[in-house]
């Protein structure tokens, strides 16, 4: 959720994909035309150097071709390339899938084309024990192009294990780089290709077709899809500008020197645990918080808990006593306060709440309060404070050195009821304590997808974050020393930390 992009006009979508043709009955590799293709070795990507020619003349070879349909004329470049034949029948079947062999099979007979003119000239089957497409992947393998371990070669291939796949089909120097500038800089906005994170398979694959024209996204926002299966159709798109590449493709977007976060909701800084446990024991730290995050990444201040037995006083005090320090981690949220009802029949009610004031009032300081921080990203955006190219580590230093300057600790008599104790009073009273510092800059930090959690002891409260990967200990705090910086409480490993809190 760090910057956002804007697309000045609406991609078309992108036609991803190969294909190669099913493996017959006979099990021996599938028809895949190539043994025609001619050429000579090129180094470069003109047209006049190309090893690439139309072998066949497509005449209406495919009854299911529309002659106005988006793929129709990839359709008919992958047949007249020698690169695809039809399902039989004369049909092309645009919406069947490809396997993972078929396109390791098409992958390897564009290679061998490109550097012999000949796509049969290295794959013959050394045995019948051999499966059809062994010589193919041999190819691959054998020239150090396939480095990864690819499994279920006969399922479905997804669109990511395409761009694995065909990201090593030809050589670097039959590609211009065109988009690299602009897929970098959009990238890095986390608000293009939102669903490639680094947790995507071939994520460097994916990105490196964006850079190369290959394909621009499924949408304005260019997204991949990386779990989806690819079709014959995007397979013959792909195909096309793998070949030829003049209708290669540079996206239309515009990316501005600053985003805006506008939008962003408290529900929307926490991500959702994968599954919960509906009855947790409260010494199960780790159940305790699931149901925390998953109660809050909902959007709701209660939770139901059932147990299967009866539950007693002793009970309920116990998972209050649970809750209350994992809510209080998620300090941002404004909650520091929980409740609960317990009942024999092993169903406990647990409300969260704030001592500052009642669940009404609260609902109105949390929008106002995210409301200023968004405008406070925003205002840091614009101003220049903040750019694109900065690092985790820069921009956590930004917002520390923006609410030191912004805040200024509440001296006088602080109550539980006090405004200060909350990211409200940091942000528009500008008075807080150690949890409204902490509150306000976690939810800055957050707003930038930065993740972290706020750590106490009995007296002190201050924020853990991970930025670039590494845990740091963040003490806005006691870095606002009256109009002084105190960099000391910024950036601390945690023996660093342990020398200044106890916990």
């Amino acid at each position: 959720m760090k910057l956002r992009v804007f697309p000045l006009l609406f991609l078309l979508t992108v036609l991803l994909c190969v294909s190669v043709q099913a493996q017959d009955s006979s099990g021996d590799a599938p028809a895949v035309p190539g043994t025609e293709l001619a050429g000579t070795a090129a180094n470069s990507s003109s047209a006049s150097a190309s090893p690439f020619s139309r072998t066949r003349t497509y005449a209406s070879a495919f009854v299911d071709v529309p002659e106005k349909s988006w793929y129709a004329d990839a359709a008919v470049a992958a047949y007249e390339y020698g690169l695809m034949d039809g399902r039989g029948n004369r049909r092309f079947s645009p919406e069947e899938s490809i396997t993972v062999s078929e396109l390791l099979t098409l992958s390897a007979r564009l290679r061998s084309t490109y550097e012999h003119g000949d796509a049969a000239a290295d794959f013959a089957r050394s045995s019948d024990t051999e499966s059809w497409f062994d010589p193919y992947l041999s190819y691959l393998k054998g020239k150090g192009l396939l480095a990864v371990t690819l499994d279920h070669y006969d399922a479905p291939a997804t669109r990511a294990q395409m761009a694995c796949i065909f990201s090593v089909s030809l050589p670097g120097d039959w590609y211009d780089d065109r988009n690299t500038a602009l897929v970098t800089e959009a990238y890095a906005s986390r608000d293009f290709i939102t669903d490639v994170d680094d947790y995507t398979p071939y994520q460097s694959q994916i990105l490196w077709m964006y850079k190369q024209g290959l394909l621009v996204g499924t949408d304005a926002s260019g997204s991949f899809a990386p779990y989806d299966p690819v079709t014959r159709a995007e397979v013959a798109a792909l195909l096309t500008r793998l070949v030829e590449p003049n209708t290669r493709l540079t996206p239309d977007w515009i990316v501005l020197p600053y985003h805006s976060v506008a939008g962003t909701t408290f529900a929307d800084l926490v991500e959702a645990p994968m599954q919960t446990d509906n009855a947790p024991p409260p010494e199960n730290t780790a159940a305790i918080d699931a149901v925390v995050r998953q109660m809050i990444a909902s959007g709701q201040n209660t939770v139901t808990l059932s147990y299967p037995r009866t539950l007693t006083a002793a009970d309920a005090t116990a998972l209050v006593r649970a809750f209350t320090p994992c809510v209080k981690s998620y300090c941002e949220q404004m909650y520091n306060s929980v409740s609960c009802k317990a009942y024999s029949s092993g169903r406990a009610y647990l409300t969260f709440s704030s001592t500052v004031c009642p669940e009404e009032t609260l609902r109105l300081y949390r929008s106002r309060t995210m409301e200023r921080a968004i405008a406070v990203h925003d205002m840091l955006w614009e101003s220049g404070a903040l750019s694109y190219g900065m690092n985790d580590y820069e921009i956590a230093q930004v917002y520390f050195a923006w609410l030191c300057e912004n805040c200024r600790y509440d001296t006088g008599t602080v109550t539980e009821a006090s405004l200060s104790h909350t990211a409200y009073g940091a942000l528009l009273g500008g008075v807080a304590v150690c949890d409204g510092y902490t509150g306000a800059y976690n939810l800055l930090l957050k707003l930038e997808g930065i993740d972290c959690y706020a750590l106490f002891n009995a007296t002190h409260i201050w924020t853990v974050a991970y930025l670039d990967g590494i845990e740091y200990h963040i003490d806005t705090t006691w870095g606002d020393q009256l109009g002084r910086i105190d960099w000391s409480c910024f950036g601390m490993t945690a023996a660093q930390s342990r020398t200044k809190h106890t916990w």
